[in-house]
């Protein structure tokens, strides 16, 4: 494991961009999900990957690290708040350079190329400019629509048997968004977080024989609705693999 992204785990904190204090850490992949990440890379060993939201730069170390860098590797990584506020807002609101600093610290400034920009208005000049990938990670804006335009650009550019990677899939928004992808595009699972199959609380009622009688039983739902289990769906990140190019009529629609 690359030493900036290992120190980083072991002390939970990262050094500031100019390297004089320390932060901690906050709004990072979990190393569970990062190990994911690291598992996809090298079984697709891609050339070019796509990851929205830089941050403190943990799931981009991730990434990096597992990649087979040769001629043309690049890591395209897209975050409108990593050195400034894009839309007016406090400067203390930012990541402070931060994620890109460790990006370098780490050895990988030469393939990884930040786009300063909000997703919506970088994907579509990547996809106008012929851009394509292998690989994407999207953790960005977590709400339906934001998530959903997101991967509708990075599927325009994924090439056929590239990867697209969802962080919080469990949320309902994310999640609503992979349930459009397995039904309506020519997508299948290739990797997953195995979910738990019940909620921790949930687990805990049950041992202790008190569920049957609760007053907050029917609030209590599974993690995983049927439909959803059926999908591979739940999980805390879900990896898709593209099977073939969108093929769809101009009115198709399957509910989901």
């Amino acid at each position: 494991m690359n030493p900036v992204l290992s120190e980083i785990i072991k002390t939970g904190v990262t050094k500031t961009a100019d390297g004089s204090g320390t932060v901690k850490l906050h709004s990072e992949v979990p190393r569970e999900e990062g190990e994911l990440l690291q598992r996809i890379v090298r079984r697709l060993d891609p050339t070019v990957s796509l990851e929205i939201g830089l941050a403190y730069g943990l799931s981009a170390l991730f990434i990096c690290d597992a990649l087979n860098i040769r001629k043309g590797t690049q890591h395209i990584v897209i975050d409108p708040n990593q050195l400034t506020a894009w839309d007016g807002s406090e400067l203390s609101l930012t990541w402070q350079g931060i994620g890109i600093a460790n990006v370098q610290r780490a050895g990988f400034g030469d393939i990884v190329r930040l786009i300063e920009a909000p997703s919506f208005r970088a994907l579509p000049q990547l996809e106008q400019a012929g851009q394509r990938i292998d690989f994407a990670f999207i953790d960005g804006w977590h709400t339906f629509d934001f998530a959903l335009v997101d991967f509708f650009y990075i599927d325009r550019m994924l090439n056929v048997g590239g990867v697209v990677a969802f962080d919080d899939s469990s949320w309902p928004s994310i999640r609503k968004v992979c349930r459009f992808v397995r039904t309506n595009l020519s997508y299948s699972v290739f990797d997953i977080i195995k979910p738990d199959r019940e909620p921790s609380l949930k687990r805990r009622l049950i041992s202790e024989g008190l569920l049957a009688n609760s007053p907050f039983r029917r609030l209590l739902k599974p993690d995983i609705v049927a439909p959803d289990r059926k999908l591979g769906l739940g999980s805390r990140c879900i990896a898709f693999r593209k099977e073939a190019d969108d093929s769809r009529r101009w009115d198709h629609f399957v509910d989901f």
